[in-house]
């Protein structure tokens, strides 16, 4: 699901922020019991399939994923900078660490490249340039995971069968839920993975994926 996710979103599902997937927990979570179960996981997987199959013929092909993550980037990035607009509190083009109180420090730290204390346009834009950048490779690189008899599309099956693989990896205790502790632990690990260069594109989670989300929000929504 991670994988379809992301096909879906223009990252992974853990690109929530620093919290660990919490906004994706409750999406799974639909009936708001605490935990996720793998038929809730499962449905997930067939409501972002039907979303990226834009001709619904039951398969997804590189140009459909192309197309929904573009449509999907562009979306979050009208709303990162709706959210620093709003971080913004003196209107100078320029954020503080007290403007930007939720973003982790080491968040902070990657992106003020001159160490001055305060981030601007340039800096949070070139961090943006990197990410396009890594956009196709990212892209490629899911859909090759997802098409599991490499047949050059994505089938609603395959897009299933990983939702399950992905549960049961999720699922660390085998008791058939997934707890946020448990979704939490893999967000941490995947962070980790990221954190040492791992992956194809995931870069993003460790710095505009924070940056993006809860970092420039003033409260948390």
């Amino acid at each position: 699901l991670a994988l379809l996710t992301g096909l879906a979103l223009g990252g992974t599902a853990f690109a929530h922020g620093p919290h660990g997937g919490g906004h994706y927990f409750e999406k799974l979570d639909t009936n708001a019991d605490g935990v996720v179960t793998k038929a809730e996981m499962k449905a997930s997987a067939q409501q972002h399939f039907q979303e990226i199959d834009t001709n619904k013929d039951g398969k997804i092909t590189e140009a459909e994923a192309k197309a929904h993550i573009e449509s999907k980037a562009a979306e979050m990035k009208g709303h990162f900078a709706g959210r620093l607009s709003e971080a913004d509190k003196n209107k100078d083009g320029k954020w503080t660490k007290d403007e930007l109180s939720k973003m982790p420090g080491r968040f902070f730290s990657k992106l003020d490249k001159n160490s001055d204390g305060v981030l601007t346009k340039d800096e949070l834009a070139a961090r943006e340039d990197r990410w396009e950048g890594k956009r196709d490779q990212f892209r490629e690189h899911l859909f090759e995971k997802a098409d599991a008899n490499k047949d050059g599309v994505v089938q609603q099956a395959e897009a299933l069968q990983l939702a399950e693989t992905h549960f049961d990896k999720l699922d660390a205790n085998k008791d058939a839920k997934v707890s946020q502790d448990e979704l939490k632990d893999a967000h941490k690990h995947f962070q980790g993975e990221c954190g040492h260069g791992h992956g194809h594109g995931h870069h993003h989670q460790d710095d505009k994926g924070a940056a993006g989300s809860a970092a420039t929000t003033p409260s948390r929504t």
